[in-house]
């Protein structure tokens, strides 16, 4: 990868960096929800939903072979909806939490990198690094 376009671990890394280093479970699981809304805003901009959709749902089906406790976040036309996983996050360890909602990122901003030859590489890191963490839990 070029100067230009980091790989996604290494923008992903960037991001938590900016942020609180050890939130809750649930502060962290509303940071990667609004990460991952920011994302969905950008790209629907350029892909449109139904390709997000389809990408995302690929993803999500390839992560949570590793992290089935993901299997609880569900697609739809208005991106990745936590809804069902707020409930339960508390039970979560924060470490184990963090690194499956991190593997989730990373896997689909490569994807969608892959797809679109980066074109959109620049603006999804932009867009994911103006996300910013709570400064108390919910």
């Amino acid at each position: 990868m070029s100067e230009r376009h980091p790989p996604p671990h290494e923008v992903v890394r960037a991001w938590r960096q900016r942020q609180l280093p050890r939130p809750s479970s649930p502060a962290l699981l509303d940071l990667f929800e609004r990460g991952f809304q920011a994302l969905w805003r950008r790209g629907r901009s350029v892909l449109g939903e139904v390709t997000l959709v389809v990408i995302l749902e690929r993803v999500l089906q390839r992560v949570v072979q590793a992290h089935p406790h993901l299997s609880a976040l569900a697609v739809t036309s208005e991106g990745l909806r936590f809804e069902r996983l707020h409930p339960v996050v508390a039970e979560f360890d924060p470490e184990r939490l963090e690194e499956s909602l991190v593997v989730l990122v990373e896997e689909w901003l490569r994807v969608l990198g892959a797809l679109t030859g980066e074109v959109l590489s620049a603006a999804l890191r932009e867009e994911l690094l103006t996300v910013e963490g709570t400064r108390h839990p919910r």
